[in-house]
C-alpha cells in the first residue's frame, strides 16, 4: 500500500512546520515499531505502546486541566454526590443503602474519585466502547450510554466524555462526572 496516496482523505494534522528533530525521531521510532515483529501479537498495537509511554503524562495533564489535587483511596461516586468525607459503603455490599446514591455508576470501569483540597471534586472512569455499546446483545442492557446519562441526571451530575483516556490510550474513552456548580462557580471568578 502506498502511504503517500494523494487520492485518500487526509489522516489528520500535517507534519509540523518546521518539523523539529524530536518530531522526526518520534516519527522514525513509530515507523520502526510498526515494521517490527515482536512475536507477541498483544503488542502489535501502537496505541497500547504509546499508552504505556504516555499514560502518566496524560493523567497528570488531566488532573491539572481540571484543577485536581489527588485521587481518593477508594472510588465512590456517592462521596461526589453527597460530599461525604469517606465512602460509607461496606466492602462486601457496595450498595447497601438502596435509597441513597450508589457506590458506582453504570458501566463503571477503571474509576477514580478525584479530590480538590480533600473534597470530592470529580469522578472519572475509563470504558471500552465495545463494553458499553452492546449493540449485538439480545438481552438488556443493549446500550449502557443511556444508563450513564440517566444516572447523572438522577443524581444532579454533569457528564463529559473525553476521547483521551490516560488509562488505555486509543482504545478507551474517559467519562467524567462532576457537580455542575463546581465549574459554573469557577467560570464566574
Amino acid at each position: 500500500m502506498n502511504h503517500k496516496d494523494e487520492t485518500l482523505p487526509t489522516p489528520g494534522p500535517n507534519e509540523p512546520v518546521p518539523a523539529w528533530n524530536e518530531y522526526r525521531q518520534l516519527r522514525e521510532a513509530v515507523h520502526d515499531y510498526l515494521d517490527h515483529d515482536p512475536g507477541d501479537p498483544a503488542w502489535d498495537d501502537i496505541w497500547r505502546a504509546l499508552g504505556a509511554i504516555m499514560g502518566e503524562f496524560q493523567r497528570d495533564a488531566f488532573a491539572q486541566a481540571f484543577d485536581l489535587d489527588e485521587p481518593a483511596e477508594q472510588a465512590c461516586i456517592r462521596r461526589l454526590i453527597t460530599g461525604d468525607e469517606e465512602c460509607p459503603h461496606s466492602p462486601l455490599e457496595a450498595d447497601s443503602d438502596p435509597t441513597g446514591p450508589p457506590h458506582s455508576p453504570p458501566a463503571d470501569d477503571h474509576s477514580t474519585l478525584w479530590l480538590d483540597d480533600g473534597d470530592p471534586a470529580l469522578y472519572s472512569m475509563h470504558v471500552y466502547p465495545g463494553n458499553i455499546e452492546r449493540l449485538d446483545s439480545k438481552e438488556p442492557p443493549h446500550n449502557l450510554w443511556f444508563d450513564v446519562f440517566e444516572f447523572a441526571a438522577e443524581w444532579g451530575l454533569e457528564v463529559s466524555i473525553l476521547p483521551k483516556s490516560w488509562y488505555s490510550l486509543g482504545t478507551a474513552v474517559q467519562i467524567v462526572f462532576y457537580p455542575p456548580e463546581r465549574y459554573r462557580n469557577n467560570e464566574q471568578n
